[in-house]
């Protein structure tokens, strides 16, 4: 029966994907840089190339000048320096100057970052020489070590990306879900949705808003349109991205306000005590009406942000709900977890947290002295992204020797959100990729078993949504004419990591040594017995690298500045 369904997706998708050109990207320059454009006849994809031989390899490389997926060969135990070339923009190319294209409008205002301030470019301070003769580091891989598996990589659809989703010609939405979820594009496979509204909706909303003080919720009998919506596109990305396993994480902001304390959708809040087992029942409802539609849910989070409700209220303008540690054990201990374990349910994951590293360990700790059997119903823990530059990978440590044997997800990244920041896209910003990659390398190299970005798509301004809670995103759509879209370099930044680590994917030891920290990297050993080492330059000057496999020898690479690089291997 398994092989029938297989059988009858292939022959779905064959005849529903639509006629993809694999032609190069369409580069076009911005004030900040530059942009792969795609159009419904014309986007940019890579099919992985074939690693020949024992000793071949191949490097796949994106970089600040323009590189984005190009492929170079080589061979483990040559003395012979093999250079990767770097992208160097065509006299004669004036994609900058197109009618159809207008940077200027994309460009929300001139505050870059914090780096900005002091005339610095944010991600190249390092004391090197602005020259052009080569620095030296070496990288050493022993595949004998391994730590965490990877379960997967994917982002958000959120109320604002389904409605610019279907403002967009159909071939044109395909384009974005091949370019996000097939293996010819960056291979994503979990998606995160809301439970009702969060911050990137048109309105807040949530299911059984009326009638009120209804603990039996007998308004929520069926699937709110824009959830409907929702599904048509998730049905889609399946069939456009061949895809048999799709992890969908869905997580709620907010209950509706008369549940709260506040009777609000933000602001100091928490949840009303007589409403604790009406609120755990409210996810059952949402699990059963997405089931009836085929649609399978993989994992709930505790809520989105609980600490927004608490200390974040004076500047978060969003739905939200806080929670204390000792709140939501009470509520998860003795309402959600039971009544899920209990259910029809049962296998559906459970993520605590869903908020920022600065509330790892103690959030667990105080969770478990207040109800000690309480952890046994997470199947994971949840973390947000936002501080993590002022906010060490140590207490993520930390908490995993405390609860080992948790799952260990990224759950929500994005950048423009700092006061210092630009409130939206910074087209083809290099600088915003390199935080990405930054904070990938990191991650994984500190156990985690995967990452779901923020919003798969935003408009120029970095919206729509009802708090102008702007920010940025790795695809954004022209809304001028709803007919191109543009992928960041944040897009190929991540496509290193989610296109080429494959789920089930283990983690193997890789030492580097380099001159102030420019080069770092991590290694993969996948399914396949394909070693993935990704690999990221950050200084302003080109670097040999050499690389010492414990299996197949060494061999040395000459990578262009501001780089980053996967290395395919057997």
């Amino acid at each position: 029966m398994y092989n029938l369904y297989k059988l009858v997706l292939l022959i779905a998708v064959i005849i529903q994907s639509p006629d993809f050109s694999h032609a190069e990207c369409n580069r076009q320059q911005t004030s900040f840089g530059m942009v792969c454009k795609c159009t419904a006849n014309s986007c940019d994809y890579l099919t992985e190339p074939p690693v020949k031989g024992a000793k071949s390899w191949i490097a796949i490389s994106s970089s600040k000048n323009g590189l984005r997926f190009s492929e170079t060969a080589g061979t483990f135990g040559s003395t012979d320096l093999i250079t990767i070339e770097d992208y160097h923009e065509p006299r004669t190319n004036n994609a900058a100057n197109s009618k159809n294209f207008i940077a200027d409008a994309i460009m929300v205002d001139n505050k870059r970052s914090l780096g900005y301030f002091f005339g610095l470019e944010q991600g190249s301070v390092f004391n090197i020489p602005q020259q052009q003769s080569d620095s030296s580091a070496s990288i050493t891989v022993d595949r004998s070590v391994t730590y965490q598996k990877i379960i997967g990589f994917g982002g958000a659809l959120t109320g604002s990306v389904s409605y610019l989703l279907n403002k967009l010609d159909p071939k044109l939405q395909d384009h974005l879900y091949k370019s996000y979820f097939h293996n010819d594009g960056i291979g994503y496979n979990i998606l995160r949705t809301s439970i009702g509204g969060c911050d990137f909706d048109l309105e807040p909303w949530a299911y059984n808003e009326m009638p009120q003080n209804d603990v039996q919720l007998s308004n929520f009998t069926k699937l709110d349109n824009r959830d409907l919506l929702k599904i048509e596109q998730i049905r889609k990305i399946k069939s456009v991205g061949a895809l048999e396993d799709l992890k969908i994480m869905a997580a709620a902001w907010s209950p509706p306000p008369w549940m709260k304390s506040n009777n609000d959708w933000t602001g100091y809040s928490h949840l009303r005590t007589e409403y604790y087992h009406t609120w755990a029942e409210y996810h059952m409802k949402y699990l059963q009406l997405m089931h009836n539609e085929n649609i399978t849910i993989w994992a709930i989070s505790t809520g989105n942000e609980p600490l927004n409700g608490v200390i974040g209220w004076f500047f978060v303008r969003f739905m939200s709900l806080g929670w204390t540690p000792a709140s939501q054990a009470i509520y998860l201990n003795d309402h959600l977890g039971p009544l899920l374990k209990q259910s029809q349910f049962k296998n559906v994951l459970i993520f605590g947290n869903d908020d920022q590293r600065y509330s790892y360990p103690e959030w667990y700790q105080k969770m478990n002295a207040t109800k000690p059997d309480v952890l046994k119903y997470l199947d994971g823990f949840a973390v947000h992204w936002y501080w993590d530059e002022m906010f060490g990978p140590e207490l993520i440590d930390q908490a995993m020797r405390s609860f080992p044997n948790k799952l260990l997800l990224n759950t929500e990244s994005c950048v423009g959100d700092k006061p210092w920041e630009t409130h939206g896209p910074e087209l083809g910003s290099w600088e915003r990729a390199e935080q990405y990659i930054r904070a990938y390398l990191q991650d994984l190299q500190h156990n985690f078993n995967g990452w779901i970005d923020w919003n798969l798509m935003l408009n120029e301004q970095g919206g729509p949504n009802y708090v102008n809670n702007n920010v940025d995103a790795p695809i954004v759509v022209n809304t001028a004419n709803y007919s191109e879209f543009y992928k960041q370099p944040m897009f190929y930044g991540i496509g290193h990591f989610s296109k080429f680590i494959r789920p089930d994917s283990k983690r193997i030891k890789v030492s580097v040594n380099s001159l102030q920290n420019t080069v770092d990297a991590v290694g993969f050993l996948r399914p396949d017995d394909t070693i993935a080492l990704i690999i990221l330059n950050s200084a302003p000057i080109p670097q040999d690298i050499t690389i010492n496999d414990s299996v197949r020898g060494s061999c040395t690479v000459n990578v262009p500045s501001r780089s980053i690089h996967t290395m395919l291997y057997k």
